[in-house]
Order: structure tokens, then sequence, then C-alpha cells
């Protein structure tokens, strides 16, 4: 449930640039933050779009203009009038959906904190480029810069990305063969149990569970906890234990992320120095488009029925499903063959479901049995 609150004479003054108001009125896309010297770009526009909107349309003060800025999770709206150099932004109501503790809401502190400092809060104001290309630059008193551009910026950390290498310091880097799909997909998605957002995905057999946490504390962080993989016992060459072992190790997987080659690639650097590096597409699409497998639940927790939101294609696509336990042992495993998958006879309790097609794991769910 969202509700308001009024942020009663909180005042931001930003100083202008030679750049006139009329620069100014319009929506402008958070691009990065620039905190200590430390650039935390804005990876998290997959529930609210991170923005900033001045128009000319009459505030809620006398002789103000609208003000409102979108804020990942939620959103606050208000006032802003121009006075020679410098403008007063006053912020009446803030919405404060809880978002937990989903990468886009951690974000929006940061952002939210920037935004808005402390009373009499001072910004320096500059518009560079022209058009499409102008960037928006706000920087307050204690250094610290929010940028904008006219464009919303789409690479999304939550989103399926597939190992292309490993680069262990000191060891040959190992490549992911061609026709291997194994991948990490960070998801929105809330633990209700553990309170931290879900991560799964596989190595060349084995699927893998578990929880993660980003941070901004001097770097773009993710912690990886409760690591869990499957048991099936298939037989796996030698990257995946390596693979599994990265993201696993509780005493290491911290890791400092960075996203390069306009979005298309991520690296993950452990507390050893140990590398994942991912790309947003497999080393073979010509053998595997995850884009057209769509799976989900169309409930949860479940009783005696596991009820399948599923594209009728797939269910003729000789469609395996394996369930385990929160332990990673194999409950039941079959080809799937309707929408919906008898689990009357699973003890209560949390399990994970994995669906493959071929030798590719194509999609991994956690449930809840009743």
């Amino acid at each position: 449930m969202k509700h308001i609150y009024a942020l009663i004479s909180f005042f931001t003054f930003i100083s202008f640039s030679s750049h006139g108001q009329t620069d100014l009125i319009g929506t402008w896309y958070l691009d990065y933050i620039v905190k200590e010297g430390v650039t935390y770009p804005n990876y998290y526009n997959s529930y609210t779009v991170f923005n900033l909107e001045f128009t000319n349309g009459s505030g809620d003060l006398p002789g103000t203009l609208s003000f409102s800025s979108g804020h990942g999770c939620n959103a606050s709206n208000g006032s802003y009038s121009v006075d020679t150099n410098q403008i007063t932004i006053n912020i009446s109501a803030t919405f404060t959906d809880d978002c937990y503790t989903a990468p886009y809401a951690i974000y929006e502190e940061l952002y939210y904190n920037e935004l808005n400092c402390n009373i009499d809060c001072i910004h320096t104001y500059s518009i560079t480029g022209m058009g499409e290309e102008q960037i928006l630059t706000l920087t307050n008193t204690d250094g610290n810069s929010l940028v904008f551009g006219k464009q919303a910026p789409t690479t999304l950390l939550a989103s399926t990305w597939w190992l292309h290498h490993i680069d262990i310091p000191g060891n040959p880097i190992i490549d992911i063969p061609e026709g291997d799909f194994p991948n990490l997909n960070f998801t929105n998605n809330i633990d209700m149990f553990l309170n931290l957002p879900e991560a799964n995905g596989g190595g060349e057999c084995e699927a893998l569970f578990a929880n993660y946490f980003v941070s901004f504390n001097g770097a773009n962080n993710i912690s990886i906890s409760n690591f869990v993989q499957s048991l099936s016992g298939c037989a796996t060459g030698t990257y995946e234990s390596t693979y599994f072992q990265i993201l696993g190790t509780e005493t290491t997987n911290f890791f400092e992320f960075e996203i390069i080659d306009n979005g298309s690639a991520l690296i993950l650097t452990d507390l050893l120095g140990a590398r994942l590096i991912f790309g947003d597409t497999t080393l073979s699409l010509d053998e595997y488009n995850v884009n057209q497998y769509a799976i989900s639940l169309l409930q949860n927790p479940v009783e005696d029925k596991l009820l399948l939101n599923i594209d009728n294609q797939l269910l003729s696509e000789n469609l395996q499903y394996t369930i385990y336990a929160i332990d990673g042992k194999q409950v039941k495993s079959s080809i799937l063959n309707s929408n919906s998958i008898n689990v009357e006879d699973v003890v209560s309790g949390v399990y994970f479901i994995n669906f493959v097609i071929g030798d590719s794991s194509t999609k991994s769910l956690k449930f809840i049995k009743k």
C-alpha cells in the first residue's frame, strides 16, 4: 500500500549555469550517481524509471511550478521556483512503498539521499550537449553528483546472464564451450522468509539457487548467500564445480561487479580476485533462445497441484522438470505434458523446480508446498 508523507519546509537550492529555465523544463532520466568519487550506474529501471521532471504547470505553492521525481520504487512531487541563479525545490509529498531489499529499492535510497540532501542543500547545475544528447548534472555541497540524460538507461542488473569465462588468478582462463548454457539469473523476487532477492541459474548439468544483496559502500557490490545446487548426480565437466565453488563459498562470495561493453557483459570479482565473466546472450543463439521459453507459477504457495503459466509450444518440446528439496536432493522428475504437476505426495516445505529442454537449463522456480 502506498502512503503519502508531507515533508514540511524541505527546500533544495540549485545554482544555474548559463542555460536558462527553458533548458531545464522536461523529463530527465538518471544515468548514474557519483558519491565520494565512486560511480554508481543506474542498472535499476526494472520497476519504476528513475527520473526528474520540471514542468511549466502551476505548483502547490504560490508562484511556483510543478516538480516530480521517480525513485525506482517510489516517487516524490512538489514545487520549484527560479530566482536569478538558483532553483528552489519544495518536496511536499513522497510515496513510500516498501520494496524491501530489491536492488532498485537499495539504489533508490542512495539516489533519494543525494537528491534531497539536508535542509538548505545547494546543488550546482549544468546542462551540456544538445537535443537528445543533453546531460543534466546536479552537484551538492558534499561534492556528490546526480547525472541525468534525455533517454532512460536500459541495461538491467536483474536479468539472465550467461557465463562465458572463468578467470582465477594464477590459472589459465576457462572458456565455456559453445553450446553449453551455464547462467545466473538475478531476479527482483523477494524471498518471503529471508527478505532477500532470489537468484537462480545452472551450470553444465546442475541447477543453482541462492539469495543476493546489492550494496554501494565504496563500490558496486553483490553478496551471495544461501547457495544451493541440485544433486541429480549427472556427469559434468570441470568448469561447473569451479563456477559453483566461486558463487557458493561463503567466506569469499562477496563480489564487486561492473557491467561493460554497452550493457552486454557482466563481471563479478570475488574477494580472492576470481572473476566470473558473463554475457547478455548465450554462446550459441542458433541452438537456444531463452526468450521464447516463458514459464511461471500461477500460485504460490501450492497445495496438491503446481499450476503453471506456460506457452503451449513448450508442452510439445519434451520439457523435463525436476523438483529439488531445499538441500538440493532430488524429489521428483518427469516429462511435462500439461500445465499442472501433481505434488500431492510431496511433503510440506520449500522446493525448487528446474525445467530443462535437451541439455539446456531454461528456467528455475521456487515454490512452497503447504
